[in-house]
């Protein structure tokens, strides 16, 4: 259950990593070319194409009930402004590999269609010596004019790849069920997401949450306040606003396969998990969560929350995924 997925640095290994690089430089134009034997990516590094700070949708805290929720989904105006960061790099199909996290809970296939049409914008983020990079994934099947469904910051320094994460999300289900997630990075860089699920239930607000930019270049959460934290889904300690030492996390899973474990009902599990400094550390161990249910609401029953049988172990350095081993 990796906070940072290697199965998404498979995004744009092959355009960051072991490319033959080439730049150009004058005046007016400053860009880095990325090369492999099948097509070409180029980035711009001109200062004139970083963006401004804020940016993104503003107050999400206070936009938690269905009328201030639609009232940012359906701004044309901010739908424009993210629209103008230029997505006019199509990045070609045999290139990429995209997954989602491990904390996505949204009812989505995990891999990119083969029909979808991936681009990175020409503005970015200037952060020290990284760049941050827009990756729009577009949903080009269903309907008559292809739109956005979801945006990627990817972060790099010196045209290679350093961490990524998704940061927006509009998915249009069946039956008129839709997720959401909409995002703002204030001028200190931090980021925000704010998750939206409108079903039969029919509308619920996932909690916000806020990440940094580490100085490695690596996101990681950030929280307010330091010293203990407790939610319905994790517990553990806060340090420098980051993650620190070890913490408790129920949360739903994506590495785990339910027709390979026929006995889990749902995809949740009981993680184990260690963190230096907001990055995952150390040896991780993940059960399966045992909890009852409200018999008449469906909803699971927080306090009955313990761990079940061990399914299997991770092993982590600096963030970075090594091993890991099933039971």
């Amino acid at each position: 259950m990796p906070k940072i997925n290697i199965a998404c640095f498979s995004v744009l290994f092959f355009l960051f990593s072991c490319y033959s690089k080439a730049q150009t430089e004058n005046k007016t134009i400053h860009t880095e070319t990325h090369s492999t034997d099948k097509g070409s990516v180029f980035f711009t590094t001109r200062k004139v194409d970083c963006i401004n700070l804020p940016f993104g949708y503003s107050d999400l805290s206070k936009r938690i009930t269905v009328d201030s929720a639609l009232a940012a989904i359906q701004d044309k105006n901010k739908l424009r402004q993210i629209n103008a960061l230029q997505f006019e790099k199509v990045i070609k199909k045999d290139l990429v590999s995209l997954t989602e996290e491990y904390d996505t809970f949204l009812p989505f296939n995990k891999n990119v269609n083969e029909k979808d049409r991936i681009a990175m914008a020409s503005d970015f983020l200037c952060f020290g010596d990284y760049s941050l990079y827009f990756m729009a994934d577009y949903n080009t099947i269903r309907y008559a004019e292809p739109f956005i469904e979801k945006i990627y910051l990817v972060s790099t320094k010196g045209g290679k790849l350093i961490d990524m994460k998704r940061i927006y999300l509009h998915h249009e289900g069946e039956m008129g069920f839709a997720n959401y997630t909409l995002f703002n990075i204030d001028k200190n860089y931090i980021i925000s997401l704010q998750d939206y699920e409108f079903s039969e239930n029919p509308f619920q607000v996932k909690p916000l949450q806020q990440y940094q930019i580490l100085p490695s270049g690596r996101f990681a959460r950030y929280f307010d306040k330091n010293g203990s934290y407790k939610n319905e889904e994790e517990q553990g300690m806060v340090k420098n606003h980051k993650k620190e030492g070890k913490w408790i996390e129920t949360k739903a899973n994506s590495s785990i396969d339910l027709q390979q474990y026929p006995e889990f009902t749902d995809p949740y599990t009981y993680l184990e998990a260690e963190y230096k400094n907001g990055l995952p550390s150390g040896t991780w161990k993940c059960y399966k969560l045992l909890q009852q249910y409200n018999e008449k609401t469906g909803e699971p029953i927080v306090n009955t929350r313990k761990k079940g049988r061990l399914i299997y172990t991770e092993m982590y350095t600096d963030g970075v995924l090594k091993k890991r081993e099933y039971q």
